[in-house]
């Protein structure tokens, strides 16, 4: 195995032992009564991977690399060829969720062309009577993140928040020290809801130290951060820009 591992990437042996529909050559000789308690939310996929807080959130690995990419859409995808361009998904959760967490190894094959991905912008809601559904969706953000670095993706970890409450395990499995993206979608629609985004950059700052944050969304000028800040134009920003 480690003179295959000299031979070939991690994504080149990922490819190798996967099929064209992101199957692992290995689970299919597996007899379907096992296979089928092996996959349940993704547990096959598990291996190899280190978690943190009691086992509870998948830990990423720092992405220090290149950051002159071209961000595409997950919605655009197949409009591209991936070539120095960076998969996004910040979008509203239904137009990916089911087919990136429901269907991971599918769509993690079908995504390869990429040179690099982010992690999916799962939501994180404000004021729900209980935090079940924010902590399972920074799982599986964490989870999917891990799996494509274990595949020898180049990927970038998307960092969200949701009310004050949520900063207790909102950044469980980030790494410290790296590039980390955010959505800076509606944090306009108001002071308190810029505040609040401001606040939340501050608080990624102090408990990740980040190397530079990209910001999905319009240039601002955020007070008392000390991370530089990278802006990429949203799909909002691109149309006026074709008008």
């Amino acid at each position: 195995m480690e003179y295959i591992n000299l031979l070939f990437s991690k994504k080149d042996i990922y490819m190798m032992e996967h099929t064209n529909t992101g199957r692992s050559r290995r689970l299919g000789h597996m007899p379907k009564h096992q296979r089928k308690k092996m996959i349940h939310e993704n547990m096959h996929l598990m291996s190899g991977m280190t978690f943190t807080n009691g086992l509870r959130y998948p830990q990423m690995s720092a992405y220090d690399g290149p950051i002159d990419f071209i961000s595409v859409s997950y919605q655009d995808r197949n409009k591209h060829d991936g070539k120095n361009e960076a998969l996004h998904f910040f979008l509203d959760d239904y137009r990916f969720r089911d087919a990136v967490w429901c269907n991971l190894e599918n769509t993690t094959y079908s995504i390869r062309k990429f040179d690099y991905v982010y992690t999916p912008d799962l939501s994180l809601w404000r004021d729900l009577p209980t935090d079940f559904y924010n902590r399972e969706n920074i799982y599986r953000t964490r989870f999917i993140g891990a799996y494509w670095q274990q595949c020898g993706y180049n990927v970038i970890p998307t960092a969200s928040w949701g009310d004050l409450s949520s900063f207790s395990y909102c950044f469980e499995g980030l790494p410290t020290h790296s590039v980390i993206a955010v959505s800076g979608m509606g944090n306009r629609r108001s002071v308190d809801a810029f505040n609040r985004w401001c606040y939340g950059l501050r608080r990624l700052e102090e408990a990740k130290k980040p190397i530079l944050i990209i910001v999905y969304g319009e240039v601002v000028d955020v007070q008392g951060l000390h991370t530089p800040l990278k802006f990429i134009p949203c799909f909002i920003q691109e149309k006026l820009r074709k008008l």
